[in-house]
């Protein structure tokens, strides 16, 4: 009689507990997903010591009710730096957390970064991965791996002069474009051995001044991707643009691994498909006209164009300019440009598949995709001393309007119809074409752009009287000048 007493009472509560649990999972949402407080969970501190600090977000239930988180997962995509507590419990796997209506969880985030570790990559990144109701979600968490200077979105509004004891990382903070702008009238400063490391399609833009001189390759200033085991992959951040009224002063300069290199900054527009930048194409005539001068600078492993400039005011001497996806360079719509000693050439691209010619002079363009063309405006261009070359047979393209392109070649190597090519006014005999052999230069393939050996197209072919005394890496020029960047001295 007592059992069965107790079992009277114990039946009922164990068929209550039943129901009651029956009835909450009934009440679970079968669709919907989660809200969080971030998307990316930024730990700006730039530490100086060994250790730690905490952040926490929320994750959100707008739905009127219960969600079921199937699993919340650390993926320690880098590691183990980082370490995660959610609602209160530590580990690094959650399976079916439930969430009521309208209502949220803490994760709190704690990262650990010995930042004087030189083999840490400068961002840390991970992931923190949300299942619920067959739906992935993720909150991105990123650390400061090692000391330096962060820019998040960061604008240069006076002349200041940055310091070249740390790197200068340009990154995104919590969505943020990682960009760095320096406002009308601004300069900015690169002292020597200065090296900027860009983020995933980070920009420099300048509206105002950019000076950046090396005084010599041993201190020289880098422009590169954040990740260094990316090594001359191209596009991995936008470029350097510049606006009307801008100016670029660089010498001793490396941009690698960028989209567009050095760029008039109609090259957002276009990737935009849309005018998003302050400089309208239409209006270029009549208004200030930007000033880009590059002295012995390296642009190499762009996905798009190394060199655009627009009714720019240009002077490039002993510059280096290589595997490109798109067309290395290319001048024109009015302004002024003169190259001296330049190598342009693409001819060995392991990442890139190489279809448009190396150099492309223009005095008109259509703006946008539209069928509005600009221009043509009068546009004089001066070549010397320099190798324009590619892997196809023409490698130099133009669309001249009857005297508003002025373009003169003298003592140039020109992948191109000799034929064609003088269809452009001032055309010179002097310049060899079609000069397309395996022996042009010493080893494209590892970016040695050196001319072979003295039976290279390039050996004796410049012109003394024109040439710089020295080439790309300082060293002076011999009797039987070469040309392009970089002098042959014996190898």
């Amino acid at each position: 009689m007592k059992i069965a007493k107790a079992l009277i009472v114990i039946i009922p509560l164990l068929v209550a507990t039943l129901l009651m649990n029956s009835c909450h999972k009934e009440q679970f949402s079968k669709t919907g997903a989660l809200s969080f407080s971030t998307d990316t969970l930024t730990f700006d501190t730039v530490f100086t010591t060994l250790g730690s600090t905490t952040r926490y977000f929320k994750v959100r239930n707008t739905q009127s009710k219960s969600l079921l988180v199937s699993d919340i997962k650390l993926m320690q995509l880098q590691g183990n730096q980082f370490r995660i507590n959610v609602d209160g419990v530590s580990g690094t796997e959650f399976k079916d957390v439930d969430i009521p209506a309208h209502d949220s969880i803490y994760v709190f985030v704690e990262v650990t970064v010995n930042p004087n570790d030189l083999n840490n990559p400068f961002v840390i990144l991970d992931q923190i991965q949300f299942t619920t109701n067959g739906t992935t979600q993720h909150v991105v968490l990123e650390a400061m791996g090692q000391n330096a200077y962060y820019h998040f979105s960061d604008s240069v509004v006076s002349n200041v002069t940055w310091p070249n004891d740390k790197p200068h990382i340009i990154v995104n903070k919590n969505g943020g474009l990682p960009i760095l702008e320096i406002k009308p009238g601004a300069t900015l400063n690169l002292q020597p051995r200065t090296q900027i490391y860009m983020g995933p399609n980070a920009v420099i833009t300048v509206d105002g001044n950019l000076v950046a001189h090396g005084n010599s390759w041993s201190d020289s200033i880098v422009f590169q991707y954040i990740r260094r085991d990316y090594q001359n992959a191209p596009g991995q951040w936008l470029g350097i643009t510049y606006s009307r009224g801008a100016s670029i002063n660089m010498d001793h300069v490396i941009v690698d691994q960028s989209t567009f290199g050095v760029s008039d900054e109609y090259v957002l527009d276009l990737l935009a498909s849309a005018q998003i930048t302050t400089s309208d194409l239409r209006n270029y005539s009549g208004g200030p006209t930007p000033t880009v001068t590059l002295d012995k600078c390296i642009i190499r492993n762009c996905s798009s164009n190394a060199l655009t400039a627009l009714q720019t005011n240009l002077t490039a001497t002993n510059c280096l300019l290589h595997s490109s996806g798109g067309q290395m360079v290319v001048l024109g719509m009015g302004g002024s440009y003169t190259l001296n000693n330049c190598t342009m050439a693409n001819v060995y691209n392991l990442y890139t598949n190489h279809q448009n010619p190396t150099l492309t002079l223009i005095d008109r363009a259509p703006y946008l995709s539209t069928n509005t063309v600009v221009g043509p405006y009068a546009t004089t261009i001066n070549i010397s001393n320099s190798a324009v070359v590619g892997s196809q047979d023409n490698e130099l393209a133009y669309t001249p309007a009857p005297s508003m392109l002025n373009a003169h070649f003298s003592y140039c190597n020109l992948t191109t119809n000799v034929d064609t090519f003088h269809l452009l006014q001032g055309a010179d005999d002097s310049c060899v074409y079609n000069s397309r052999t395996n022996r042009l230069f010493y080893n494209e393939q590892y970016g040695d752009y050196r001319p072979d050996s003295t039976d290279s197209p390039l050996y004796n072919k410049g012109n003394p009287s024109t040439q710089r005394p020295d080439d790309l890496f300082d060293r002076s020029r011999s009797p039987k000048h070469s040309v392009g960047a970089i002098e042959w001295t014996g190898n």
